[in-house]
């Protein structure tokens, strides 16, 4: 089965329409893709935290009725940070018309001292871990790229980092904090939830390891490409392999 699950549009801070998005998946023959774009009152970004209930909603019954038409099965959900205890922020009636909710640490609640070009930070991370653990426990169907995309924003000197260094340091950054302990835990609070870990294709995580570690306790699992650009869509090639080859449980569309 060939799905996406994690997809933005300009509606939010993606680049195609929501149309292209569903055009591109009639094209590539996905069986389901997930329109996911950024809902959070909460969010840094003044495009995101404008958006209201009453958009998001009309949003959802565009994409619907441009999917019934291309006959493309597409679900219509979004993507949220949450507080720091785990506990979403959003109305009923927003959670309610979500087919798919995606949790994903975009920012962390710390006031302890940051320094620009230190990565390293342990408080930091300590409390990012503290807060994904929380998220993992909560409402939700899918946290959203665990070891991918990290918030590093606070620590990052103003135009020193490209793409490929950002993605170089958070993968330094989970080799060195995300151990055995953590993952346990983690793996556990996803257990109890039902809430799934993501595949995230965009930046090809998490480490081979950890799915291995997750697949062999159960642990559902959930392809997304993150696509902002119409050209990521169903660029999930290894999450695929990864799947193959450990029999991973993928959730349910």
């Amino acid at each position: 089965m060939k799905i996406d699950l994690h997809v933005h549009t300009n509606f939010s801070d993606g680049q195609p329409t929501y149309m292209e998005v569903i055009d591109k998946a009639k094209e590539l023959g996905m069986d389901c893709i997930a329109i996911t774009d950024h809902f959070d009152n909460y969010d840094t970004s003044p495009n995101i935290r404008r958006i209201s209930d009453g958009e998001l909603l009309e949003f959802f019954k565009k994409i619907k009725s441009y999917a019934e038409f291309k006959e493309q099965k597409v679900l219509c959900g979004i993507e949220t940070c949450t507080d720091f205890n785990g506990n979403l922020r959003i109305s009923d009636e927003v959670y309610n018309a979500s087919e798919i909710l995606i949790t994903s640490v975009h920012y962390v609640e710390y006031s302890g001292e940051l320094v620009k070009g230190e990565y390293f930070n342990d408080g930091y991370w300590e409390a990012f871990k503290e807060k994904i653990i929380n998220m993992a426990s909560g409402k939700g169907d899918v946290q959203g790229h665990p070891e991918g995309y990290l918030p590093i924003n606070p620590l990052i000197k103003p135009g020193t980092t490209t793409y490929e260094e950002r993605k170089a340091i958070s993968s330094k950054i989970a080799s060195r904090y995300f151990q055995d302990d953590f993952l346990k835990e983690l793996a556990d609070s996803l257990i109890k939830s039902g809430k799934a870990y993501e595949l995230h294709g965009a930046t090809s995580t998490p480490r081979e390891s950890i799915i291995k570690f997750m697949a062999s306790k159960n642990v559902t699992f959930s392809i997304g490409s993150d696509a902002h650009i119409l050209d990521w869509i169903g660029k999930n090639q290894r999450a695929e392999e990864m799947c193959n080859k450990y029999n991973c449980k993928l959730v349910k569309v």
